[in-house]
């Protein structure tokens, strides 16, 4: 079976509290069972070292009980306190045995006056060391269980007149002490410290895993609905946020409003960029449709005058005139195609308004100076870049620029215009000239049409910037506009 399918693994897998209380349990686990591991060693090697220096002191003691025996030969006494002393807790069997390897007395009373092998089991683990180095007690290799002492019984002055001066020991005394129960004490006591870890560990586990699912699961959840409706585009939804004393949760959670905010206010941005595009590409068509029946409308009227008087003029002969309307047709004809280029012109940019304003001015500059074939030099200041301004005030502003060029080509007779955008003085300003033949602004104002000045006028004052025109006969014209930055950003 897949352990991916596993109703466990899908838990931690989809449980991020799950795996965080995994993640503290197990190390926990690893450090308290190694330290009672740790534990356990020490407190074995120490009772081990205890339990043979009071082996070896027990083996002197029985050897000064037996002394007695010994130097009368009572072998019923010494069996006696050997049967004693083998009925003692853990004592498993108490042996004397001289320096012949012969058993003299048996506690068992199974192998008295047999001969042990010094490289047998049972004697090999003392007789593989040298006389001087030897242990007192050690392991048996066959039951790692039970400890052997060996006691050596010195062969003291009374005792000569039996056996030879020469000989430093008459033999030893072996006792075999049972370390099960020891072991088995060690071992509860490591299985209790293993259990009481564990059950330590569990309860930090679950106040931890309460704790986190209180101040942090709970409130993630709380969050889980209005972030929902966020992704689902509902940018006026706000994330709950606790009052008093904030953490690091609630300080995200305001992060996130924040963005939330920024966001709806960019939506809404584009919203009326859109209506503003749209508002722009229907007053272009209108604002066209009006010059295409008011302009173009007299001028094809005027072209049909021309044609029915140049056919006349050729039916007189009268060649010289006919010559000069048709150099007037063709003019007109070159003023229909201009317009028909600038009134597509328009609609490009209107199309695409509002959004990049420097970029827009300088595409219809650019397409203005290649189709009218009059050289027009845009300054843009850096800083005008990274101004961002209301649709409106970018539709408006884009407006003029189109109006003051289109009078430039149409009443200026220039031989180059330009466009400036600058920062200055907190204040956007947009400053179109040119180097034409000029007016005079008194003159223009109270007698003759304003060239759709008025209008400019208009436009400027409708997003709060003002409107200054200045021009005189043979010194061309400039028209500035001056936006304060808080009224357009």
């Amino acid at each position: 079976m897949d352990f991916r399918s596993n109703a466990i693994y899908r838990f931690f897998r989809t449980s991020l509290l799950a795996r965080f209380a995994l993640a503290i349990a197990v190390p926990i686990f690893v450090v308290m069972t190694v330290l009672s591991l740790t534990h356990y060693l020490r407190e074995q090697s120490l009772l081990e070292e205890q339990l043979r220096l009071f082996s070896v002191q027990l083996g002197e003691v029985l050897v000064g009980s037996l002394r007695y025996a010994m130097f009368t030969n009572d072998r019923v006494m010494i069996a006696r306190t050997l049967a004693d002393v083998n009925d003692m807790e853990n004592v498993q069997r108490v042996q004397l045995i001289n320096l012949d390897g012969v058993v003299k007395v048996d506690s068992w009373q199974q192998d008295e006056g047999m001969v042990q092998d010094r490289h047998g089991l049972g004697c090999e683990e003392c007789h593989r060391y040298p006389p001087e180095s030897r242990p007192r007690t050690a392991r048996l290799i066959l039951d790692s269980d039970t400890l052997r002492i060996t006691t050596p019984i010195r062969n003291e002055a009374v005792c000569m007149s039996c056996h030879n001066p020469e000989d430093v020991h008459l033999g030893v005394l072996v006792a075999d002490v049972s370390l099960h129960n020891i072991e088995q004490h060690l071992s509860n006591d490591l299985r209790t410290e293993l259990l009481a870890s564990g059950a330590t560990i569990l309860l930090v586990v679950v106040g931890l895993y309460l704790l986190i699912h209180r101040l942090v699961v709970r409130r993630m959840v709380r969050l889980r609905e209005p972030l929902a409706r966020l992704a689902d585009g509902d940018f006026s939804t706000r994330l709950p946020v606790t009052t008093g004393p904030q953490d690091e949760l609630d300080r995200l959670t305001n992060v996130l409003n924040q963005m939330a905010e920024r966001i709806e206010i960019h939506a809404r941005q584009q919203e009326e960029r859109a209506r503003l595009r749209q508002q722009a590409i229907v007053e272009e068509r209108r604002r066209i449709a009006s010059e295409l029946h008011d302009g173009m409308g007299q001028l094809l009227g005027y072209v049909n005058t021309k044609v029915i008087a140049t056919r006349l003029l050729l039916k007189k002969q009268k060649l010289d005139a006919a010559d000069r309307n048709l150099q007037q047709l063709e003019e007109a004809a070159r003023d229909l195609f201009l317009e028909v280029r600038e009134a597509i012109l328009s609609l490009k940019v209107a199309s695409r308004c509002c959004t990049n304003f420097v970029a827009e001015v300088l595409e219809f500059a650019g397409q203005f100076s290649e189709l009218n074939g009059l050289p027009i030099d845009v300054q843009v200041d850096p800083k005008v870049d990274t101004l961002e301004l209301a649709g409106e005030t970018e539709l408006q502003l884009m407006r003029i620029v189109q109006e003051s060029l289109t009078n430039v080509r149409k009443h200026a007779r220039a031989g180059s215009a330009w466009v400036s955008l600058r920062c200055e003085d907190d204040a956007l300003e947009l400053t179109i000239g040119d180097d034409g033949v000029g007016f005079n602004p008194g003159a223009i104002r109270n007698h003759r049409p304003h060239f759709g000045l008025g209008i400019m006028r208009e436009r400027a004052q409708s997003i709060g910037a003002t409107f200054d025109l200045d021009s005189e006969p043979g010194a061309g014209t400039r028209i500035t506009v001056r936006l304060p930055l808080e009224e357009g950003a």
